[in-house]
């Protein structure tokens, strides 16, 4: 699978380093490990947090963003912030800190990324009324995904988060995200295709449903990814199955690489489908400039 080229629109970290507290080094030798394994984009994605916490991220990836538009020699190209804390349903928080979450609102939104909102390309928002900041980011062209919801609507929102996970499930007398999103054909779907987030026949069942160029393979990878040691995640401690003392799942103990190739080698999916999949369609979702895109095909 050498000549598959990945893109990860939600990693939170891996090498035992963490997006939400990394330091200048510690993001450029993620970048470069893993630019390794052919993953040549990825969106830092931040779970919740303090605003002064989330800013200094932020700063931080544009930073690194800038340098890389100018220059790049061998690490995977930081497309955008994606952040998935904040703006969640308190009842589908799964692991993450409830404490951290605000109102989505425009001028919350404008309060948590100050001066950095530029380098914001994805917002998990849980949908559960109407919300005008959906609104706001689809106009600034900021991809605002469904998850962590109990909703029942989309509500604008043009894609999902790890579909089926922290949403409610699909029933037969009633309408849910997880639903909305699979017969949709114009929602974009995440998907963690670890075979522990979803099953191998719910996976197939996504991938038989869904147009395929809708479908966006994602890791959701911990800082625990390609790392030994168990880790402080969102406050809790975190074992080497990626799960909390309470057994909630936090993410994956897997980089996109290494999901793709396991969905290759069961026969899961073509080598074809995953170039699709984990490449082509999340240049196209993103809507990534030509000079950014010539970047990713280095």
């Amino acid at each position: 699978m050498k000549e598959v080229f990945y893109i990860d629109n939600h990693i939170h970290g891996s090498f035992g380093i963490n997006f939400n507290y990394a330091n200048y080094e510690e993001v450029k030798f993620v970048l470069k490990s893993l630019y390794k394994r052919n993953i040549k984009g990825i969106c830092p994605t931040l779970v919740g947090e303090s605003i002064e916490n989330i800013q200094r991220q932020l700063a931080l990836f544009q930073k690194i963003q800038n340098e890389q538009l100018k220059s790049i020699n061998e690490e995977t190209y930081l497309i955008g912030a994606h952040l998935e804390g904040t703006f969640l349903s308190k009842e589908k928080a799964g692991i993450q800190d409830k404490n951290t979450f605000l109102e989505p609102t425009v001028s919350n939104f404008k309060k948590v990324t100050g001066d950095f909102e530029n380098i914001v390309k994805i917002v998990t928002i849980a949908p559960e009324n109407d919300i005008d900041l959906i609104d706001y980011l689809n106009d600034k062209n900021i991809k605002t995904q469904a998850g962590h919801t109990i909703g029942e609507s989309l509500k604008n929102c043009v894609a999902t988060t790890h579909h089926f996970n922290a949403m409610n499930p699909i029933h037969h007398r009633t309408n849910s995200i997880a639903l909305e999103g699979l017969i949709n054909d114009d929602i974009y779907c995440e998907i963690i295709a670890d075979l522990i987030h979803l099953s191998e026949n719910i996976l197939k069942l996504c991938f038989k449903t869904k147009p395929k160029d809708k479908i966006l393979l994602v890791s959701d990878s911990l800082p625990s990814s390609n790392s030994e040691q168990d880790i402080i995640f969102c406050n809790k401690k975190i074992n080497s199955k990626g799960k909390d003392e309470n057994g909630t799942l936090a993410g994956s103990n897997k980089t996109l690489d290494e999901i793709c190739r396991n969905l290759f080698e069961k026969n899961v999916l073509t080598k074809e489908e995953i170039k699709q999949m984990a490449f082509y369609n999340q240049i196209k979702y993103l809507n990534l400039k030509n000079s950014e895109v010539d970047i990713l095909n280095q």
